[in-house]
């Protein structure tokens, strides 16, 4: 079994060195009792689904051989939270938006798309489970 870790440093401030090897720092806003010096902690969900999804994208796209066309891609998210605790994700709409050189490939993103939030993505996975409305649209630029 793998293990994770994380350590508190006082206030609301958590650091940990993650088991990729990188430093991740979670704090809460100085109003209670952070110092804002880190992302957080629901926060990192949202960057971690969209970070998952593009990832797929590109390594699609590459895989499609349209990597070339691609100018520009960006990843936006829509979201809404419960108004009493536990203050959980309760809609996420997922926007992905590509700009190519020339006409895009519509049938290529489209799929890449798909194969992403149906096969890959595990935190999209993950959600699509825990929120009631979870959903996505293609927008080219």
């Amino acid at each position: 079994m793998a293990k994770a870790n994380l350590k508190w440093y006082g206030g609301m401030l958590f650091y940990s060195k993650t088991t990729s090897g990188h430093d991740i720092v979670i704090d809460s806003s100085e109003n209670v009792g952070g110092k804002d010096a880190g992302l957080r902690p629901k926060e990192l969900i949202l960057y971690s689904l969209m970070g998952c999804t593009g990832m797929d994208i590109i390594s699609l796209l590459k895989k499609m051989r349209v990597i070339d066309q691609l100018e520009n891609f960006h990843l936006e998210v829509d979201y809404e939270t419960a108004s009493e605790h536990p203050k959980v994700y309760t809609k996420i709409h997922l926007k992905y938006i590509f700009k190519f050189n020339g006409e895009p490939p519509k049938d290529k993103v489209e799929k890449a798309v798909g194969l992403s939030q149906e096969k890959y993505c595990a935190v999209s996975a993950m959600l699509q489970k825990a929120i009631p409305s979870f959903t996505h649209e293609i927008i080219y630029e």
